[in-house]
C-alpha cells in the first residue's frame, strides 16, 4: 500500500477490518468481525432528536436493521432518472494508461513530419532515442510561435509517446526547445486534454462502510490533491454498500483507477466525460435494497403494513445518522456554536475526548493532549507521522499553523461541506421537533395556517438532504392556507420550514419554533453570521413523503452471516443472487424502493416496524442467533440429563420463567453476550427511555 493512501485513525488501524473486502466470498464473514462492527457507545434514541410519531395504526414487529452492512445498499438516481450502478472497472479505451503512454508510439518516420523541425534535428532526436548515452537535442525556437511549439510537442508525443521529454526555456538569451530521453525521473507529466472530451471526469464510486465525506478525503489523498476538487450530488450512509457519482476536473482516468486501488473498501468505475461538474443536489433520489433479518411478524401483518406504507407513506423525519454516531458528540451541538459565532467553543467540542475513544488510538491520544495542554502542535505529535484525513487531525493542523486564538481560520482546515453539515444538523433537529408537534397537535388533517408551495414551485424547490449551503438558493415561495383553502390540499402538500433568516414560519407553529430556538440561544430571525459560511437562509421540507416502486419478498436462511442481497460489485464479478433457503431457521424481509433525495430509508423502516432505528437498539436484536443457540444448548442439556430425546421440538418446552436460575442465565445471554459494553448499553437505554432532546450543554466533537 502506498503511503498517501494509508489512512489511519490510530496505530490500530482498520486495514485488517477491510482486508477481506472485494474477494468475492460474500457469505464468509466471521462472527468476531460481525460482532466488532456492532460495538457502539451511548447513541441517540429517536426520541432524543424529536422522532416520536407514526402514520399507520398497525402493530409493529421485530426485524434487525443493518445486522450486516451488506443488508443496506444504496444506488443514486441521477437527474435523468438513471440508477447509478457499477458495471465497468476499466480505464476508458480512448485514454492511454500510464504504461501505454511510456511504451507506446508509432513507427518513427524517416523524414521530419513538421517543417518547424529541421531534418538534422529530427535525425538527432532519433539517434538520441536509440542511444544508451544521456544526450540532449536543442532546437532554436526564437522564431516560432506558441501554437507552432505546441504542434511540435504534439507531434513528438504522437510519434515517441513518453520516450522523449521536451521543455522550452531560455539558453544564452535565446528561446530554446530542449529534447531529452525519458529516464523515469525526467518524465514530461504534462497531459494535453483531448479536445473531444469534456474536461470534467464523472465516475461512479462504490464503497463499503464509508460515508461520502470520508471517501472524498481518502480519494483526494490518493490523488495528492485537495478534497475540494472532488464534487458529488449527495451524502450516503456509512454502514452500507453504496454507489454514487463523483466528478473532478481534468484528471486522467488511469489515475482514478490505479492510484485508488490501495483503498480496499472503494472501487471506481464507469468513467465518462462532461462539460460541467457535478453539484450538490443534482440527483432526484436514491434506490434502496434493504434486508431486515429475524423478522418476527407473520406474513399477513407484514403484507398489511407494507400495503399501508405503499398507500400512505411515512413522516419525512431526518434519520438518526444526521446527528452523528455518538450521543456525547452530536453534530448539531457544533452547529449551534457556529451559528452563535462561538468559534473557540466549536473547536473544543470537536476535539473533546469522549467515552467512545479507544485509549490506544492516535486520535484519542491527540484529543487528550489538546484537552490537557491546549497545544495543537503537541497534540499532532501523537499521530504516527503519515498524513491523516480525520476531522480532528485537520483541525489540529489548522490550529498549529495560525495564531493560537485564531479559531475561525483554523476551522477552515475542515472541509466546507463538513462544517455545513454541522449547522444543517441543527436545522434538522428543529425540523424533527416541529414535525412531531405538528402531527401531535393537528394529526394528518390540513389546517388553517399550514404552509404549501406556491403553484410555480415544485418539489425540487424543497430542501434536499445534502450539506449544501442554502444561502445562495433562489427563494422558495410558500403561502399560508386560509380555512377555505384547506380542502384544496392534502397533508402531502404541507411543508415545514428549516429555520433561517429568509423563510416564513407557519402561524400555527410559530410560537413552538420560537420557544425551541431560544433554548439554544437563537431567535426566529436567525440573523446573518459575520462569517458568511455559517449563515442560513432556511428552506422548506415536506411533512410526509411516499415511497416509489416499492416491492418486497420474504426469504429464509440459517447462517446469520449469509448475504441476502447481491451488491453491484458482486454482480460485476458474476456471483449468483442469494436464494431463499427452504425451511430456513430465520425469516428475512427484503425490500426494494426509491425515495426522493431528501428522505431517509430508516424512517421508512421505522413506519412498518414501529421500533427505534438506532444502531444500539438493533445491536441488541442482532444477538438473536446466539440466543437461539444458547436456548437450544440449555434444553438439550436438560433433555440429556432427563433421558429425553434431544431431537424433539423444543419450542413448547422452554419453560424459562419457571426456573429462576435458567431465567437469569437467559437474561445474561441476551444482555451480556460476554460484553459489559452491551449490558451498559441496555441499562443506558432504560435510563434514557423518557428523555426528550439532547441539550447542547452535552458538548461533543
Amino acid at each position: 500500500m502506498s503511503k498517501p493512501c494509508k489512512q489511519r485513525y490510530g496505530k490500530k488501524s482498520s486495514n485488517k477490518f477491510f482486508k477481506s473486502r472485494f474477494k468475492g466470498k460474500s457469505n464468509n464473514l466471521s462472527n468476531s468481525q460481525s460482532h466488532k462492527e456492532y460495538q457502539h457507545q451511548d447513541q441517540f434514541q429517536e426520541v432524543d432528536v424529536g422522532i416520536t410519531e407514526f402514520i399507520s395504526k398497525f402493530d409493529g414487529y421485530s426485524g434487525v436493521i443493518k445486522a450486516r452492512f451488506s443488508d443496506f445498499q444504496v444506488n443514486e438516481i441521477d437527474l435523468n432518472g438513471d440508477v447509478a450502478k457499477l458495471t465497468d472497472l476499466q480505464i476508458p479505451a480512448d485514454f492511454q494508461s500510464k504504461e501505454e503512454a511510456v511504451d507506446g508510439g508509432e513507427e518513427v518516420p524517416v523524414d521530419t513530419p513538421l517543417s518547424q523541425i529541421p531534418q538534422k534535428t529530427w535525425d538527432a532526436i532519433k539517434q538520441m532515442i536509440d542511444s544508451s548515452e544521456a544526450r540532449e537535442v536543442e532546437l532554436n525556437a526564437e522564431e516560432t510561435t506558441k501554437e507552432e511549439r505546441e504542434k511540435i510537442h504534439e507531434c513528438l508525443k504522437k510519434v515517441f509517446a513518453r520516450k522523449i521529454v521536451c521543455n522550452t526555456g531560455t539558453k544564452d538569451g535565446i528561446r530554446t526547445m530542449i529534447f531529452k530521453k525519458y529516464s523515469g525521473k525526467n518524465s514530461d507529466r504534462r497531459f494535453k486534454w483531448p479536445k473531444d472530451k469534456g474536461e470534467y471526469v464523472h465516475f461512479l464510486v462504490y464503497k463499503e462502510c464509508l460515508d461520502t465525506l470520508e471517501t472524498t478525503l481518502k480519494v483526494a489523498t490518493c490523488l495528492k490533491m485537495s478534497p475540494s476538487h472532488l464534487t458529488y450530488a449527495g451524502v450516503k450512509d456509512k454502514r452500507a454498500k453504496t454507489t454514487q457519482w463523483f466528478s473532478i476536473k481534468k484528471v486522467e482516468p488511469w489515475k482514478l483507477i490505479v492510484k485508488t486501488r490501495p483503498l480496499k473498501n472503494v472501487r471506481i468505475g464507469n468513467i465518462t466525460f462532461k462539460d460541467k461538474p457535478l453539484k450538490l443536489g443534482e440527483l432526484v433520489g436514491n434506490k434502496f435494497r434493504i434486508a431486515l433479518r429475524n423478522v418476527t411478524g407473520d406474513d399477513d401483518l407484514i403484507e398489511k403494513s407494507l400495503q399501508s406504507l405503499k398507500e400512505n407513506g411515512f413522516i419525512n423525519y431526518y434519520g438518526l445518522q444526521r446527528f452523528g454516531n455518538d450521543k456525547e458528540v452530536p453534530t448539531f451541538s457544533i452547529g449551534v456554536q457556529l451559528l452563535l459565532g462561538n468559534w473557540k467553543e466549536a473547536c473544543q467540542i470537536i476535539l473533546k475526548p469522549t467515552k467512545a475513544d479507544q485509549p490506544d488510538f492516535d486520535i484519542s491520544k491527540a484529543k487528550k493532549v489538546y484537552a490537557e495542554t491546549g497545544d495543537a502542535a503537541k497534540a499532532l505529535e501523537q499521530f504516527d507521522g503519515s498524513r491523516n484525513t480525520c476531522i480532528e487531525f485537520l483541525l489540529l493542523s489548522g490550529l498549529s499553523k495560525g495564531h493560537a486564538n485564531d479559531f475561525v481560520n483554523a476551522l477552515t482546515s475542515i472541509p466546507r461541506n463538513t462544517r455545513l453539515l454541522y449547522i444543517h444538523s441543527f436545522q434538522s433537529l428543529i425540523w424533527n421537533l416541529v414535525a412531531s408537534k405538528r402531527i401531535e397537535k393537528f394529526g394528518l388533517q390540513v389546517v388553517e395556517g399550514d404552509l404549501v408551495l406556491l403553484e410555480d414551485c415544485n418539489d425540487e424547490a424543497v430542501c434536499d438532504d445534502s450539506e449544501e449551503d442554502t444561502s445562495d438558493r433562489k427563494r422558495t415561495k410558500v403561502k399560508a392556507l386560509t380555512s377555505d383553502e384547506c380542502s384544496n390540499y392534502t397533508i402531502y402538500d404541507v411543508v415545514l420550514p428549516l429555520p433561517g433568516y429568509d423563510i416564513e414560519y407557519p402561524e400555527n407553529l410559530k410560537d413552538f419554533y420560537k420557544e425551541t430556538l431560544e433554548k439554544y440561544g437563537l431567535t426566529l430571525e436567525m440573523t446573518k453570521q459575520t462569517v458568511q459560511t455559517y449563515s442560513l437562509s432556511g428552506t422548506y421540507r415536506k411533512l410526509l413523503e411516499r415511497v416509489q416502486d416499492l416491492s418486497w419478498k420474504i426469504m429464509h436462511y440459517n447462517d446469520p452471516h449469509y448475504n441476502l442481497i447481491r451488491s453491484d460489485l458482486e454482480e460485476l464479478k458474476g456471483l449468483d443472487e442469494p436464494e431463499d433457503v427452504k425451511d430456513g431457521t430465520y425469516k428475512a424481509l427484503v425490500l426494494e424502493f426509491c425515495l426522493n433525495s431528501s428522505s431517509y430509508a430508516t424512517m421508512v423502516l421505522r413506519e412498518i416496524l414501529k421500533t427505534d432505528t438506532s444502531s444500539s437498539s438493533h445491536a441488541k436484536l442482532n444477538s438473536y442467533h446466539t440466543v437461539a443457540q444458547e436456548k437450544k444448548k440449555i434444553l438439550v442439556e436438560d433433555d440429556a440429563s432427563n433421558g429425553e430425546d434431544a431431537d424433539e421440538d423444543l419450542d413448547d418446552r422452554i419453560g424459562l420463567l419457571s426456573d429462576k436460575q435458567r431465567y437469569e442465565a437467559f437474561k445474561n445471554i441476551v444482555f451480556n453476550m460476554g460484553s459489559s459494553s452491551l449490558k451498559r448499553k441496555h441499562e443506558d437505554s432504560n435510563q434514557n427511555e423518557n428523555s426528550k432532546i439532547a441539550k447542547t450543554t452535552d458538548e461533543s466533537s
